[in-house]
């Protein structure tokens, strides 16, 4: 049995948008070797979801300054305005979560991928992840129907599901994102935690 190695993350986390290259690389690299699984923490959720104030807004800009300086990553002007700028703006994690929980169900060859996809429309084009059609549009481009995604989405058995994932990280205890566990049979271990650059974690998945 392949050893299991849970990605811990959360679609409004920069630091996680920041590895989002090292990560996916990884999982392309080592998906035959290891059963690859995401699991969407809940950053921001219920009570803890956040609404954009100047204050958060201009605290996560500094914030963004030094993940951009550290990775390479840029986050987009459509982010600053759409969603910095935006004192209606709530963030809130558990679309997002909801999204990579289904995903996986339906189509987990391309979950990397998709999480990806929800980061960039985020992090750079500054789409509302609130937004259902945010994701519908992207499952589309991995030709999954509107029709099919809607309606699990929407669905109380991916509510559920969504809040079993949640109560997994908290049972792997990582208090921070992007966290990588690896389990093997009734073990499991940090083997990650923060950003690494690729060549670190390649070093690690590679002697595992």
């Amino acid at each position: 049995m392949k050893t299991k190695i849970y990605y811990i993350m959360d679609t409004m986390c920069g630091w996680c948008y920041g590895f989002s290259d090292v990560i996916t690389k990884i999982q392309e690299k080592y998906k035959e070797v290891y059963d690859f699984n995401i699991l969407p923490g809940g950053m921001w959720i219920g009570d803890d979801s956040k609404i954009i104030n100047d204050s958060l807004g201009d605290y996560i800009k500094s914030h963004n300054t030094r993940i951009e300086q550290l990775t390479g990553k840029k986050f987009g002007e459509g982010f600053n305005k759409n969603i910095l700028e935006n004192t209606d703006m709530v963030l809130d994690s558990f679309p997002g979560a909801k999204a990579v929980v289904l995903i996986q169900r339906l189509k987990k060859d391309v979950a990397f991928s998709f999480l990806k996809k929800i980061q960039e429309a985020f992090f750079v084009e500054g789409k509302d992840t609130n937004n259902l059609e945010t994701y519908i549009q992207i499952a589309e481009s991995f030709d999954i129907s509107k029709e099919e995604f809607e309606k699990e989405f929407l669905s109380e058995a991916l509510t559920e599901e969504t809040f079993k994932y949640f109560n997994m990280v908290t049972l792997i205890g990582a208090m921070s994102f992007p966290t990588i566990v690896a389990v093997e049979g009734d073990k499991s271990r940090v083997i990650s935690q923060g950003y690494k650059k690729f060549e670190e974690l390649d070093k690690i998945l590679s002697s595992l």
